[in-house]
């Protein structure tokens, strides 16, 4: 019998992986940005007047995230030859939530979006934690190796995070988009828009540098183990 050889499988660095990463967050800037004059193409595109009036920028934002969101997905997969755990849970919740915001031509779909996400990663992880499972460490795709004890610490730390990360956004979308759910104009939204894109990345990055101690110690004791 003939074995199966694996398939080969890329990861994506540099230019592509940014691009990916943040292509997308670049399309929703740049269409909520420039709401003024991509908006008005929009409604003659689609007959209607949902982007072009008061609070459409959002609209317009997300009319061009998804498609570039889309696109980078399918990229990834078809580059990677498989499909990354928290990509895939980011993409079915962007996609799902951005099209419900359309259908129901209500923006808290969006708004809420990163609760949910980060309330299921942290709720995938206590459920990792409460049944001995490293889910951790099949998110972080190999990028580290760590000891179980480590793992677990670190797990527990980064559930602490997307707890806080979850409560902070209700906290910010429901007391700076007050009065703009669906439609009127806000200036609070560019204001969450920004922190929701920027300000919670920049925060987990600082956060996982913080992390650094942790992961030096455990490695420089498995070394030394050797």
């Amino acid at each position: 019998m003939t074995e199966e050889l694996p398939i080969p499988q890329d990861k994506l660095e540099g230019r592509e992986k940014f691009a990916v990463e943040f292509g997308p967050v670049v399309a929703l800037f740049a269409g909520y940005l420039f709401n003024e004059r991509v908006g008005p193409a929009l409604d003659r595109l689609f007959g209607s007047d949902l982007f072009a009036g008061d609070g459409g920028q959002l609209f317009t934002g997300l009319a061009l995230f998804l498609p570039a969101f889309a696109i980078a997905f399918l990229y990834s997969v078809i580059r990677t030859k498989r499909v990354a755990p928290v990509l895939a849970v980011t993409g079915a919740m962007a996609l799902g939530m951005g099209i419900l915001t359309f259908v129901f031509q209500d923006k808290r779909f969006f708004y809420i979006k990163p609760t949910i996400v980060y309330g299921l990663i942290a709720l995938i992880l206590t459920v990792g934690v409460a049944t001995k499972k490293n889910f951790l460490k099949l998110l972080f795709d190999g990028a580290i190796e760590l000891s179980e004890a480590a793992w677990r610490t670190l797990t527990i730390r980064i559930i602490g995070f997307h707890v806080v990360a979850a409560l902070a956004n209700e906290i910010l979308w429901r007391t700076l988009t007050t009065g703009c759910v669906t439609g009127a104009d806000c200036g609070g939204e560019a204001v969450w828009l920004t922190v929701k894109s920027i300000g919670f990345p920049i925060a987990y990055v600082l956060f996982m540098v913080a992390q650094a101690p942790l992961i030096m110690k455990d490695q420089d004791l498995e070394t030394q183990g050797e």
